[in-house]
């Protein structure tokens, strides 16, 4: 495995791991909160009002199932990167050989000239353009 395959996997499992503590977190709060507002006798001195215990069932189940989601999809996903190079930070655009004109698509030949601000000719279609704004 070479050093940035390992830094991938690196990444990933971090990715992982802190999208299950987070979601088990929110289903937490959660079922904490559904918990104790059903939990409780109903008409006693301590006990939450009916319009309480409803209201908050309309917010703690939100809770519940985003966070049960981002759990299960943080645990059982293959990662939240592409599998493209990590250290990579060039456009692709950028590789040789890969430029074209802008106007007729036509690929450029490795021997073009191009000028210091990135003027250049298309050789098919004879238009100018710079290649940093193509």
């Amino acid at each position: 495995m070479n050093e940035q395959e390992e830094l991938q996997k690196t990444i990933t499992t971090g990715a992982k791991f802190v999208g299950a503590i987070v979601g088990c977190v929110f289903a937490g709060v959660g079922l904490t909160v559904l918990g104790f507002l059903w939990s409780q006798p109903f008409g006693g001195f301590h006990s939450p009002p009916l319009f309480f215990r409803i209201f908050g069932s309309f917010v703690a189940i939100p809770f519940v199932a985003i966070g049960s989601f981002t759990a299960y999809k943080a645990i059982t996903s293959k990662g939240i990167l592409p599998k493209s190079n990590v250290m990579e930070t060039t456009s692709t655009n950028t590789k040789r050989g890969t430029y074209t004109c802008p106007k007729c698509n036509a690929p450029l030949s490795d021997n073009i000239d191009v000028s210091p601000q990135g003027d250049v000719k298309c050789g098919y279609c004879n238009s100018w353009f710079n290649i940093h704004h193509a």
